[in-house]
């Protein structure tokens, strides 16, 4: 291990995702650029409701082929939605066609096919997986969504789920929609749209609608209020969020509907999370500060030292975003695949290998960033006069570890190689 370490990671990133790939794209996928959202609402059919899923898959996400016109993908959009009990109400697959006239389309990010599939369901609590699978590259990412559909017709007054809106026209009278699936509003936002539907039983007007924004501590950052008097028995209600630069973080919209015509208190509620996210970084990373002290698995200190020099957090994401371009794989794509492959090890490790640490910082999660999936586990949780222990073997580059839980809280540490891995010592924990 006498090659440069920043060398020797791409060549590991490299090698381990070729010769893992099953198990990168079954287990650390979940930083895709493929994204969906489910939400429910009323539907005509007297008790049932409706379940809308939209999945968003982004061009460079799936392989296209050269035709007559130009360029075609075909990716197969699969739903299955279960009750807890595991009980399948739906499964449906439905294959769509992408055409393109360019070439520059079909490696695009910021270009992608949206698909809307609806499901009549009795309210009640459901588990939606969502697959979307790519033919041509075998390649499939998979979601998981727990929803719980209201009953809409209980009460006098119902609100369905909150979408974002990615953009809105209207013509006349007539308004069009494109939802905003990734659930990320970006940063600067000049404002932006939410949409949702309210359902009353009896004429009541008006009725007074808040929204409020709420930060990830529960402090309201932002809010509309007004009142409207509803048409029908079903409304269709857009408020604008002015224009309001939010830090980057998760946050919370509460709606609130209420009639104020009446006494008894007569209002439904409901609520959703989205984000703020840079558009030039991996979607997982939410802290420029943290995804800075995770980089010590690829970066000298030195390089670290001077991202974190900077007097003003642009400052440092613009060093952080130096560094990984000088280090992309390649530069003509509009990814950056190396950053976006080290930071998707990253988010699964803090989801698979955390415990009262968080999963990047433990040493199963420092091998799993430096060297991917391993190409075989061996695990052992319960050997006779043994601690738990795993073997993490990797063939292709000749490469073994054993990892051992002595306090049996799931705490792993590596036994072995006892020599350091990288050429300094492991960062203490």
């Amino acid at each position: 291990m006498k090659r440069p370490r920043e060398y020797m990671l791409l060549t590991l990133l490299t090698v381990a995702q070729a010769a893992a790939q099953v198990e990168l794209t079954d287990r650390s996928r979940a930083a895709t650029n493929v994204f969906s959202d489910v939400l429910s609402y009323a539907t005509s059919d007297s008790g049932k409701s409706r379940i809308d899923v939209y999945v968003q898959v982004p061009y460079d996400e799936v392989r296209f082929v050269r035709s007559d016109d130009g360029f075609v993908a075909t990716y197969d959009v699969a739903v299955i939605i279960l009750t807890p009990e595991q009980e399948q109400v739906w499964n449906r697959v439905q294959t769509i066609e992408v055409r393109v006239k360019d070439f520059a389309q079909t490696v695009s990010n910021r270009q992608s096919s949206l698909k809307q599939m609806s499901f009549d369901v009795v309210p009640g609590k459901y588990d939606v997986r969502i697959e979307v699978r790519d033919p041509e590259t075998r390649k499939s990412t998979t979601s998981r969504r727990k929803v719980s559909v209201p009953d809409f017709g209980a009460t006098p007054l119902t609100i369905s789920d909150v979408m974002l809106v990615s953009r809105l026209t209207t013509n006349g009278e007539k308004r069009s929609i494109v939802p905003n699936i990734s659930g990320n509003i970006g940063e600067n936002s000049e404002g932006f749209f939410i949409f949702y539907e309210l359902y009353a039983r009896a004429e009541l007007e008006p009725v007074r609608f808040i929204a409020t924004v709420v930060d990830a501590k529960g402090d309201s950052v932002m809010g509309v209020d007004r009142a409207e008097t509803p048409t029908s028995s079903l409304h269709q209600v857009f408020m604008k969020f002015p224009e309001s630069k939010l830090a980057v973080g998760t946050y919370t919209i509460n709606v609130r509907a209420s009639a104020v015509a009446t006494k008894d208190g007569t209002s439904a509620a409901t609520s959703r999370t989205f984000s703020v996210r840079w558009s030039d970084i991996p979607f997982s990373v939410t802290e420029i500060d943290k995804a800075i002290e995770q980089m010590r698995y690829i970066a000298r200190e030195n390089d670290i030292e001077h991202i974190r020099q900077g007097t003003t957090l642009e400052d440092r994401r613009m060093r952080f975003l130096a560094y990984w371009l000088k280090r992309d794989p390649d530069p003509q794509t509009q990814r950056n695949e190396l950053m976006e492959e080290y930071y998707q090890r990253v988010e699964y490790t803090n989801r698979t290998f955390g415990h009262y640490l968080e999963g990047w910082r433990t040493d199963r999660g420092m091998v799993y960033i430096r060297f991917g999936a391993p190409e075989n586990v061996e695990r052992h949780p319960f050997e006779t006069n043994s601690r738990p222990y795993e073997v993490w073997r990797y063939y292709n580059l000749n490469y073994e570890f054993v990892f051992v839980d002595d306090t049996g809280f799931g705490d792993y540490r590596l036994r072995y190689p006892s020599t350091d891995l990288f050429g300094r010592d492991r960062p203490d924990n």
